[in-house]
């Protein structure tokens, strides 16, 4: 091949190149150069959403949120008289509180409640964040555990635990919350049934309400690990009290727990008497 001839291949192959690169160039300026499209259009706005739900029938707000309607109004009266919370140019105290409650209460991701609230990713988790640092304020008001002079009236009036459980004043047990972690954090919020989750632990009354909850252990924690470290928090048992608790829990104490191998359900016998 003569030096004129690789001379004009040379030459060919350059300008080439330099024409697929102006294209290229040409296709990114004009999709950079085309007016953006907005993300959130829907006509109705977090602040019409909440209103209309709060508004509406009250079983709405109850599959929306998991909270009957006075209860919520009487939260956020709450929440504002005390100024944990205070309205913003976009958003007010209700809408703040539903969208903790719409995020807790249906599991819903910040993209969920960005497209139902029609607010920036950043707004979601400010909100949301907020509402949480309120109510960890709030909850030493409200959630106590229980006066070891008192006995339960569900005790003291039933004669099939009175005088047994005399001085038995509630239940603990532990439940698994699915989390949501970075991917290098995942491994130890793994629990032994292979979802991410934080273990929790609470204790209740025998009324049902919550007197003590503690939350933020990895899901591959053990219900001890995590009842030794309440323990060694703020949980305390007075002495000659005692708490039930499930086969999860070492029998001490301050916590009853279930014999193994012994049948204590109907069912239990049934399944016995089959085998």
């Amino acid at each position: 091949m003569s030096a004129q001839n690789l001379d004009s291949d040379i030459e060919t192959i350059l300008t080439l190149n330099i024409a697929a690169v102006g294209q290229q160039v040409g296709v990114y300026l004009r999709d950079t150069l085309e007016e953006k499209q907005p993300c959130r259009i829907s006509i109705l706005s977090g602040e019409a959403w909440t209103q209309e739900i709060i508004g509406g029938n009250p079983h709405c707000i109850l599959e929306c949120c998991r909270m009957n309607l006075e209860v919520f109004e009487e939260l956020v009266s709450v929440l504002t008289t005390k100024d944990l919370l205070v309205p913003t140019r976009s958003c007010s105290v209700e809408q703040q509180v539903f969208i903790f409650l719409y995020i807790t209460g249906q599991n819903a991701s910040n993209r969920n409640a960005q497209e139902r609230f029609q607010h920036s990713g950043e707004t979601i988790s400010r909100h949301f964040n907020s509402v949480l640092k309120a109510l960890v304020a709030l909850a030493p008001e409200y959630i106590k555990l229980p006066d070891p002079l008192i006995i339960p009236q569900e005790i003291s009036t039933n004669p099939k635990f009175f005088p047994y459980f005399k001085d038995c004043i509630g239940a603990i047990d532990g439940t698994h919350i699915p989390a949501h972690v970075t991917s290098d954090q995942q491994a130890p919020f793994r629990n032994r049934k292979g979802f991410i989750s934080q273990n929790v632990l609470a204790a209740c009354s025998f009324d049902l309400l919550f007197m003590y909850i503690l939350a933020g252990w990895e899901g591959s924690a053990n219900d001890g690990r995590v009842l030794q470290d309440a323990l060694e928090k703020d949980f305390h048992v007075p002495n000659g009290k005692y708490y039930l608790a499930d086969a999860g829990y070492g029998n001490t104490s301050r916590f009853l727990a279930p014999y193994r191998g012994v049948r204590y359900h109907l069912k239990e016998w049934a399944q016995g008497n089959a085998r």
